[in-house]
């Protein structure tokens, strides 16, 4: 028989103060996923382009190997200038891509004007002009990157 005082074992989910600490724990790891949600959502770092440039490789930012191509990539009736580190690239040059769908990329390599690019931080710029409609202003996107 139990003696007065001789309380039986309470278990731990209903001692005092813990049922509220787990729901206080709960609320605040869904409080932090809606926040990280909410934080995450909407950030699209995609640079915006000018009207007829789709893209450029690398993306402004990127880090490379020094044998990546640059270049653009352009809508139907463009014909691109591009610059790398200060050096114009011959157009004959301008063959990574297929050119027919717009792709216009200079993979350096022997022989060629850029025969490796240098580590870090490189810049280039695409100057296209419009073949079709001769009184529209050029296309000019500049952009960073850094090779390794």
């Amino acid at each position: 028989m139990s003696q007065p005082g001789d309380d039986a074992p309470v278990p731990w989910a209903l001692r005092k103060g813990v049922s509220t600490a787990i729901t206080l724990a709960v609320f605040f790891a869904a409080a932090c996923v809606v926040l990280a949600v909410w934080l995450s959502r909407g950030s699209d770092t995609s640079p915006t382009y000018p009207s007829g440039l789709q893209e450029v490789v690398p993306v402004p930012g990127a880090q490379v190997p020094r044998q990546s191509p640059i270049g653009a990539r352009l809508d139907a009736g463009w014909k691109p200038t591009l610059v790398i580190g200060g050096t114009t690239i011959p157009a004959h040059q301008l063959d990574a891509g297929t050119t027919q769908l717009g792709e216009y990329f200079f993979a350096p390599g022997p022989g060629k004007v850029i025969e490796e690019l240098r580590s870090g931080q490189t810049c280039a710029r695409v100057t296209a002009t419009l073949v079709i409609d001769v009184e529209a202003a050029d296309l000019i996107f500049e952009w960073c990157f850094s090779t390794f």
